[in-house]
């Protein structure tokens, strides 16, 4: 896998091609109404931020984008979509957010970390759940179109304040 910092371009490709339940996600959460204008939309955003990565490989190209981006202090939201080619890269991804990321946040004082995921797609909580995050709450009619959504959270218990989170096995983070 092949990784480097988002730019308009390589998010607009993603975002233009990304998976169908992606496309559901995402759209949910705009006022835009079709791919292109979401594509544009998410570009513009992403690409502001100095943690938006856009990860592929060399015969594919981009295939994913992934984000962790903070809030207020000490408080970090995940997001990711991806394109049908994801299975190439999900592991090599996944691995980075383990040996790379969490311990970025964890050096920039996260005391939480959240993901928000439309209600019923699994694929993606059970990822979420993998990776340490632990579903909160629902978030009812948060979507458009009233749909739910599922609030993930990761929330450094008091313990652990004083020495390093790690990722320690799935779905233990401390």
């Amino acid at each position: 896998m092949i990784w480097h910092r988002a730019s308009i371009g390589s998010l607009y490709d993603i975002a233009l091609n990304m998976r169908e339940r992606d496309y559901d996600e995402c759209s949910a959460l705009s006022f835009t109404d079709n791919r292109h204008d979401l594509a544009d939309e998410i570009a513009r955003s992403w690409s502001r931020s100095e943690t938006s990565i856009v990860c592929g490989t060399k015969e594919h190209g981009g295939i994913a984008a992934f984000t962790y981006a903070p809030q207020r202090k000490g408080v970090w939201n995940m997001g990711l979509f991806a394109t049908d080619q994801f299975h190439k890269i999900h592991l090599s991804l996944t691995k980075l957010i383990i040996k790379s990321i969490i311990p970025t946040l964890d050096n920039a004082g996260a005391h939480r970390v959240e993901a928000q995921s439309i209600a019923g797609y699994e694929s993606v909580h059970n990822w979420l759940k993998f990776l340490g995050l632990e579903q909160e709450s629902v978030l009812r009619g948060y979507g458009c179109n009233g749909e739910d959504f599922i609030n993930f959270s990761y929330v450094r218990q008091p313990q652990s304040e004083q020495g390093s989170v790690k990722w320690h096995k799935p779905g233990v983070v401390a």
